[in-house]
């Protein structure tokens, strides 16, 4: 009887380590997943404000752009809309350089590479973080496209001077422009023609679609300020 007693007082005793050590383990297990989640939290939240931060400098960086461009638009005013076909350009000296650089806005993909990085959830910070690299991934493939339009038109405007104009070597390493080089930017239809083509494809084109980002920019910036600041 005692003997039967001291073996059911070993199985219960026993058991009851057995149940701590489990216990024990759910335990650690439960603090390591909480502190797996912190870290994971506290890394979402470092992304976000990096995110935010490059979202106000691109802000900055389109409206000054659109600013330059809106100056670039007076001087296309003045060549296509202001002088008659007939008449020749006059008091320009920003036509010469027209076609020989283009301003765009410098966006690049971190904050899509950063977003896609993070292991973002359903929540609410993690549903805008989501829209915001949708808006960005659709922003980047526009802007690829007219960076490459950009470039092609530049390039074939230079050859195109290179190979038919003799003025243009003296103009473009000393900037003087001799009397021939006066009546091409002046007066000449290839010039009208080419700032037609160069405001459709870009300044028209691009404007609009940088126009639209950029509301959608502002939502973003402050929505995610909101979230975290709460």
């Amino acid at each position: 009887m005692l003997k039967n007693k001291r073996l059911k007082n070993y199985v219960l005793y026993a058991f009851g380590e057995i149940i701590l050590v489990v216990l024990g383990i759910l335990i650690a297990l439960k603090v390591n997943n909480n502190n797996l989640q912190n870290q994971k939290q506290e890394q979402l939240l470092s992304s976000a404000n990096r995110v935010l931060e490059l979202m106000q400098k691109d802000n900055l960086d389109i409206d000054e752009v659109i600013r330059h461009w809106d100056e670039v638009g007076k001087t296309i005013d003045t060549i296509l809309v202001l002088t008659k076909p007939n008449e020749p350009i006059i008091n320009c000296e920003s036509c010469l350089n027209l076609l020989l650089s283009i301003k765009l806005p410098e966006i690049d993909d971190e904050i899509v590479q950063l977003i896609s990085s993070e292991d973002v959830s359903n929540s609410e910070l993690g549903n805008t973080l989501k829209a915001i690299s949708n808006d960005y991934k659709s922003i980047l493939i526009t802007a690829r496209f007219y960076e490459d339009s950009s470039k092609e038109l530049l390039k074939d405007h230079l050859n195109h001077l290179k190979e038919n104009y003799p003025w243009f070597a003296q103009y473009l390493y000393n900037g003087i422009c001799n009397e021939e080089c006066s009546d091409y930017y002046n007066r000449s239809w290839d010039y009208r023609n080419r700032v037609a083509y160069l405001n459709l494809v870009l300044y028209d084109s691009y404007q609009y679609d940088l126009l639209v980002f950029k509301e959608s920019l502002k939502k973003h910036i402050s929505k995610l300020k909101s979230e975290l600041n709460n």
